[in-house]
């Protein structure tokens, strides 16, 4: 009766599966989910294309419907932000910034996926004159378009 036993509770093993497969040999992890490489993360750029379209590390980006960084250099692109440095102007300061635009430094930030693509969708501006930017109505935080 023992060996009955034994036997069948061997074939319910069986029956059942095991963790381990037939030939011994673990199936591997499947790979946890990856974050974006700097290569995968994009900002939807206004410059010169009124629909906008993907961009990484343009020389010239319209941050806002106010404000355009010409000139950019990339210090840093990705994964979680990008840092920049350039020339800001926009129609806040009309006709001045448009002769002696302001140094400026900018960081993307918050990457979200979109549309298949993972996008920067904050920015934060620093010109070099803080108080004439700030006087004039720069728009220095803010949100940007995603398709």
């Amino acid at each position: 009766m023992r060996l009955v036993t034994v036997l069948a509770f061997c074939v319910a093993l069986v029956a059942c599966g095991s963790a381990t497969p037939p030939d011994g040999i673990p199936s591997p992890t499947p790979p946890a989910a990856s974050t974006p490489s700097a290569q995968d993360v994009y900002v939807l750029n206004f410059f010169g294309d009124e629909q906008g379209s993907p961009a990484q590390k343009p020389a010239d980006l319209v941050i806002s419907e106010f404000s355009t960084m010409n000139k950019l250099r990339w210090d840093k692109w990705g994964p979680d932000n990008a840092v920049g440095h350039g020339m800001l102007t926009g129609s806040w300061c009309l006709p001045d910034c448009l002769e002696k635009p302001y140094e400026a430094k900018v960081t993307l930030a918050t990457p979200t996926s979109r549309q298949g693509r993972t996008f920067f969708t904050s920015y934060t501006i620093e010109p070099g004159d803080l108080q004439s930017a700030q006087e004039q109505g720069a728009d220095l935080i803010g949100t940007l378009q995603t398709p």
